[in-house]
């Protein structure tokens, strides 16, 4: 069948399509629309979309959403800024860029799988601020998606919580009313890291980081997690650590041989302490880091670390967008977390 001259004269409409077909042009708006409710036998569906592609068939999208007054399209408003670790707890590492926006590539890319697995036409991609909530009622999405910055707090989820907009937030579990969240299990996830080094025989670990001081909700919450899993076992919580050089001088005394960093990018920086005192890893220290970061399995030969699934966050973020979009009720999700073990991590040697 050659393709219609349309292509370049003008729009082919359903009805030359349904013509071509042999289908009435219902059927072709079925077939077309993508819609799983509206049952078109497989042949018969089949060869519709084959003669559409042939004759250039483009759908009058603007039309349809005056009909449906829906786009289909969902915004994404992304502050998250990545594995980030305050300067303050880095010492004197160095991070690039690159590195701290290795988060948002894979929050991104689980975006884009699922838009296309799932049909959504496009994804609408807006500044993040505060300041620009009205616009985004201008009618180009349906919904919206925010990854939040954990350190800047969620001013924008208060504002959006006052337009008539489903939302579903990523990467933070405190939402206003009426807000959706899709996050990481941090506190298991830390707890897992901590049953790992406990598996070894540690039982003088500590966690080092900002933790429940830091104000930032995933590093509190991966705190808890290390108190709880500690508590579990019968131990006492050691406080937070918060600098290189305070750690060094407890591993060369012995208060501690094992320690939890709550990101990867904190485990580099024990990491190059550790170096400069001429201590390493695992033979001095067992170190367990949490994000599983582009570059973590070459950070001491091989961070042992929490994975947190950016990706598949994204993703079920948008099936819940678009399960709200369809009637569903607000939820709140926590995906697992799972250990990647690695070489930083060894069994404790030294008697208790």
């Amino acid at each position: 069948m050659a393709k219609s001259s349309k292509l370049e004269t003008g729009r082919v409409s359903i009805r030359e399509v349904a013509a071509a077909s042999g289908v009435s042009t219902a059927t072709v708006s079925k077939v077309l629309s993508g819609r799983a409710d509206y049952p078109v036998r497989a042949e018969t569906a089949e060869r519709v979309k084959l003669v559409a592609l042939e004759l250039g068939y483009v759908p009058d999208v603007a039309a349809r959403n005056l009909r449906t007054r829906q786009t289909g399209q969902l915004g994404v408003v992304l502050e998250a800024v990545g594995a980030s670790e305050p300067d303050s707890l880095l010492g004197a590492m160095t991070t690039s860029n690159a590195v701290r926006r290795t988060f948002d590539g894979a929050i991104m890319a689980g975006l884009s799988d699922a838009a296309r697995s799932l049909n959504v036409p496009a994804l609408v991609v807006y500044p993040g601020s505060s300041g620009l909530h009205h616009t985004y009622l201008d009618g180009r999405v349906d919904g919206l998606l925010v990854g939040c910055d954990p350190l800047r707090g969620h001013q924008l989820l208060q504002d959006l919580a006052q337009l008539p907009l489903p939302v579903v937030a990523l990467w933070t579990q405190r939402v206003p009313p009426g807000i959706s969240s899709v996050d990481v299990d941090h506190q298991a996830g830390a707890r897992q890291a901590i049953g790992h080094l406990l598996e070894l025989g540690h039982t003088r670990i500590a966690f080092y980081g900002g933790g429940e001081a830091s104000g930032v909700e995933h590093f509190q919450r991966r705190e808890q997690g290390y108190r709880e899993a500690m508590t579990a076992a019968g131990l006492s919580p050691m406080a937070a650590v918060h600098d290189g050089d305070l750690l060094v001088q407890a591993v060369r005394r012995g208060e501690v041989t094992a320690v939890f960093a709550e990101t990867d990018l904190g485990a580099a920086a024990v990491v190059q302490a550790l170096a400069r005192a001429g201590l390493s890893v695992p033979a001095d220290l067992s170190l367990v880091g949490f994000d599983d970061i582009l570059g973590a399995e070459y950070i001491a030969g091989g961070l042992t670390t929490v994975y947190q699934p950016a990706a598949e966050m994204a993703a079920e973020g948008v099936r819940v967008l678009l399960a709200r979009l369809g009637g569903a009720p607000v939820s709140h999700t926590l995906l697992p977390t799972h250990l990647l073990v690695r070489r930083s991590t060894a069994p404790l040697t030294d008697p208790e």
